[in-house]
């Protein structure tokens, strides 16, 4: 019932910024669409790999300086746009294309960074969740998205600037569903975007300490 109703609230409010605030591409204006293919093929992927302690691999697509980029994860995430989660996902697919085939092994798992309960439930998704989907089913792996789970809420990593505060505002705020195991699985991570690395690195440490083989992340944006 519950559930029923958010997806009724969810449908008028698209409604609602349909009529209000008509669909166009952010890149230029073209109605009908969020991102047109033409614009799409315009962004620049600048994939990066690097290491953190508990990461194997971070793959970052692109740039959040880019105003088109951060204009469509603004929009997904913040106005509640779904359909988005498509083009941003594309992004990530064709960076890690172009960063060499990455050794997806049989067992691993996609987990997407978990949201607080209260966050999730008034924003009605979980923006990482809808990209990870994507992932899994281009990568034909499985989308697991009850591993991970935040026990405690946090200020928004994006309000803080300072590295060290970023550090200190995550610190033990996820922890391992106990009815589930990731020991001896190759987990790969899924966010939008990442500026410090430490929710990423926080969430690496949790599943890497309960026993995951190898952790990667794949974010859409670094910051």
């Amino acid at each position: 019932m519950a559930q029923n109703l958010r997806l009724s609230i969810s449908l008028l409010l698209n409604k609602a910024l349909d009529l209000f605030f008509p669909k166009k591409c952010l890149g230029c204006n073209r109605p009908d669409t969020y991102l047109c293919r033409a614009c799409f093929n315009k962004i620049e992927l600048h994939p990066i790999k690097t290491k953190e302690v508990y990461l194997d691999i971070i793959i970052s697509a692109t740039d959040y300086r880019n105003p088109v980029i951060r204009e469509l994860i603004k929009k997904f995430k913040y106005h509640y746009i779904k359909e988005l989660a498509q083009p941003l996902s594309q992004l990530l697919i064709k960076s890690i294309a172009l960063c060499g085939t990455l050794d997806f092994q049989h067992n691993a798992v996609i987990v997407p960074i978990a949201l607080y309960k209260t966050r999730e439930r008034s924003r009605g998704f979980n923006q990482a969740e809808l990209l990870a989907k994507e992932i899994a089913d281009y990568f034909n792996l499985s989308l697991q998205t009850n591993i991970l789970k935040r026990t405690m809420p946090a200020e928004p990593q994006a309000d803080i600037k300072d590295r060290e505060k970023r550090k200190a505002n995550i610190k033990k705020v996820f922890d391992i569903n106990p009815e589930q195991s990731v020991k001896g699985k190759d987990i790969i991570l899924i966010d939008d975007v990442t500026t410090t690395g430490a929710t990423l690195s926080e969430a690496g440490k949790v599943l890497k300490n309960s026993g995951a083989n190898q952790v990667w992340a794949l974010v859409v944006a670094r910051g």
